[in-house]
């Protein structure tokens, strides 16, 4: 109930944290629902799976049915990731049981109020969608040391397998707990271990084949074009500490006591620690580097602070010659609390809570505009800005840039009445648009880059050669 109190709010919150939660998974599943989509490079390139965007159609499809006209469609795939993500409170009391109940209680706590857990948690990408599965698979294959049960190690190897094919560069840390937990008992563990792993993959190639697309090719592909043909450092490239770097950053004094109860944690799970370890070697070793990409190391090394802080909290409370008690436990609850308000609200995550809310109040101002019939988007800085799931509204979509851009939006006019441009571009535009707003309030008019324009009239000509998707193509975007 705690985790769901704050997941729910930040789901309607929050619109993204990253691109590709909306271009590449609520995009696609709005298309194969309407027909109607924006298409970038990664997609035409066949980098991108099948599997999320169809797990995706269901929530898009009611929300657009409920709401034609609305944003329910984008709201409620985030709602139901939030509730997925419960499996990682239960993850945390599961591993913290093991020891005792007051390990249990806090790791869970932890688990449903560290910002980490609750903000990514209705995020619609590839990186939530395998920590959400990839944390009660390791809880369960621990539970499966334990018990022996091939059920444990079934769904365990089945959710793993399901977090590694929606994030596969983690497959090499995934084998750590793999091999833990075979033991090399090849004939009575192994089994179940590959079965259940095997249905995981399974379900990512049974969705790309009733696509019509060849199964795992587009893992080939993503590398191909991520490794061979350096796609992925057009978006930067960080040196190998980078990620520590951002730790650090992030966790400021928190470090301090974090630190310590995560060793304390890597006692009592090393398996644990050295996935965690192994997620940042790896993704330290790649060029591009965003911090989604090692949420999985972030969250194992929260958890095991988590369970670490009650060693330390009881270490604490020998010294001084008494028991950690109820008040104690409160105590310590309260500092966890403390620290994840502390890093939600200070750089460098505080940037998150504004992330997407400009692109989306320049949507919802275009499909507000009487007799809209046609956008342009009109040099703008970040390509691709428009989503079809995001405009939710019928009408032609053009992408205006380059050197020739105001004769171009010029010639057009008939092709669009309603256009979005930065403030510096918007002397640029025909005489006949008129200003309607800029979506960034708290801004300087020089930084807006979320401008609204429109004429009265309606469009009289197709969008030809300055179609978004045939656009993206020309510019490979």
């Amino acid at each position: 109930m705690l985790a769901l109190a704050l997941r729910i709010p930040i789901s309607l919150f929050t619109v993204y944290h990253h691109a590709d939660e909306i271009w590449q998974y609520i995009e696609p599943a709005y298309g194969l629902i309407t027909g109607d989509w924006i298409r970038t490079w990664d997609i035409r390139l066949g980098i991108r799976s099948w599997f999320i965007p169809l797990v995706m159609v269901g929530p898009v499809w009611l929300g657009h049915a409920l709401d034609p006209a609305g944003e329910l469609h984008l709201v409620l795939p985030r709602l139901c990731m939030a509730l997925a993500s419960l499996g990682t409170v239960w993850a945390g009391w599961s591993l913290g049981a093991r020891i005792s109940k007051t390990h249990a209680i806090t790791a869970a706590f932890v688990a449903a109020v560290w910002v980490d857990f609750a903000y990514f948690a209705s995020r619609t990408s590839s990186d939530t969608f395998s920590v959400l599965a990839i944390l009660p698979g390791l809880a369960l294959l621990v539970q499966f040391r334990d018990t022996a049960e091939r059920r444990d190690a079934l769904a365990g190897a089945f959710l793993l397998g399901l977090g590694f094919i929606t994030r596969f560069p983690l497959g090499p840390a995934l084998a750590i707990p793999f091999l833990w937990a075979g033991r090399g008992d090849f004939r009575r563990v192994w089994p179940p271990l590959l079965i259940g792993a095997a249905g995981g993959v399974l379900c990512d190639a049974l969705a790309n084949l009733a696509m019509g697309e060849t199964p795992l090719l587009w893992i080939y592909n993503n590398v191909f074009a991520n490794v061979v043909a350096d796609r992925s450092h057009d978006y930067g490239v960080e040196a190998p500490q980078w990620y520590l770097q951002v730790l650090v950053w992030q966790w400021q004094w928190i470090a301090v006591l974090l630190v310590p109860s995560a060793l304390l944690g890597l006692k009592r799970y090393p398996m644990l620690g050295a996935t965690a370890l192994a997620v940042i070697a790896i993704h330290s070793a790649i060029g591009h580097k965003e911090y989604r990409f090692i949420l999985l190391a972030v969250l194992l090394i929260v958890l095991l602070a988590a369970i670490g802080s009650v060693d330390l909290a009881r270490q604490i409370a020998t010294w001084r010659k008494r028991e950690l008690g109820r008040t104690g436990v409160a105590v310590l609850l309260g500092l966890w609390l403390a620290a994840s308000v502390q890093v939600a609200a200070t750089e460098p995550f505080v940037i998150n809570w504004g992330v997407g809310k400009a692109p989306l109040r320049a949507m919802r101002t275009v499909r507000s505009q009487p007799g809209f019939c046609g956008l342009a988007t009109y040099r703008i800085r970040d390509v691709p800005f428009v989503s079809r799931a995001v405009l939710n509204r019928k009408g032609q979509v053009l992408l205006i840039d380059g050197l020739d851009a105001p004769r171009i939006a010029i010639q057009a006019q008939a092709r669009y009445n309603v256009a979005v441009a930065p403030a510096e571009h918007m002397g640029e535009l025909p005489s006949a648009y008129r200003f309607v707003g800029c979506m960034s309030p708290k801004k300087p008019l020089f930084e807006q880059q979320y401008c609204v324009f429109r004429r009265e009239g309606p469009c009289t000509e197709p969008s030809g050669d300055l179609d978004y998707n045939a656009q993206l193509i020309r510019i490979d975007k």
